[in-house]
């Protein structure tokens, strides 16, 4: 008996599913509770007027493979003192239990691992918008569009974003946390996957006058293929 081939609609199913449970199998770092397991609600550390909490969220974002390539966790930063203090990717290290050190990356460093750098930005436009009957609109183009007050020949194409945009929105970012606020997003470290648990997070602030370190605050933290 002869088998019908797969539609075109079924074969992108097949695709976006395999992609998915790849997305999932990928680990991630989990903050750990004394006893050593996973809370949901996250673990927090308190000295010298700041508070460290590690959350255990998956990754939401595009790309949804994230954790393939870098190793994000979800931090919650708060300023309880009485000074402002200011947050930078520098003063974070994360430490596996075989001593080996990964450095957190800022936003734009991981952009530039996943997808390079682009010369412009018609180069990381979908091929769909580049199209001279689609990238001003629709039946107008490509003959008037000068005239088309609704796609007018400068304008961007609809829809696209550059990528690495999620990367960009949801990670932690540098910058002064005066006293009574808070700050939240991913810090991205680099890969992670084949240290050995369980990990350390590490934040030391610094005085940005005198240079010296205000605390030092540690987390334990684990992988996790969930």
């Amino acid at each position: 008996m002869q088998r019908s081939p797969l539609t075109c609609s079924g074969f992108l199913l097949l695709t976006l599913l395999a992609a998915g449970i790849a997305a999932c199998a990928a680990p991630r770092l989990v903050p750990l509770a004394p006893a050593g397991d996973a809370p949901r609600e996250g673990v927090a550390i308190r000295t010298a007027g700041l508070a460290l909490t590690a959350l255990p969220a998956p990754w939401p974002g595009s790309p949804a493979d994230l954790a393939r390539s870098v190793t994000p966790i979800l931090l919650h930063l708060a300023n309880e003192g009485e000074a402002a203090v200011f947050v930078r990717f520098e003063d974070f290290l994360l430490l596996d239990s075989g001593r080996r050190e990964y450095r957190a990356l800022s936003p734009l460093e991981v952009v530039t691992i996943l997808y390079g750098s682009a010369a412009s930005r018609t180069e990381i436009l979908p091929a769909i918008h580049r199209h001279p009957f689609l990238f001003h609109g629709y039946l107008s183009d490509p003959f008037f569009y000068p005239y088309d007050p609704y796609h007018p020949y400068y304008a961007q194409a609809p829809y696209a974003w550059p990528p690495g945009r999620d990367i960009i929105r949801l990670a932690l970012r540098e910058g002064r946390v005066v006293p009574g606020h808070r700050v939240e997003g991913f810090l991205l470290f680099q890969h992670a996957a084949a240290g050995t648990a369980p990990f350390t997070l590490s934040w030391a602030p610094r005085n940005p006058e005198t240079g010296g370190t205000i605390a030092t605050l540690s987390l334990p933290l684990g992988l996790s293929a969930t």
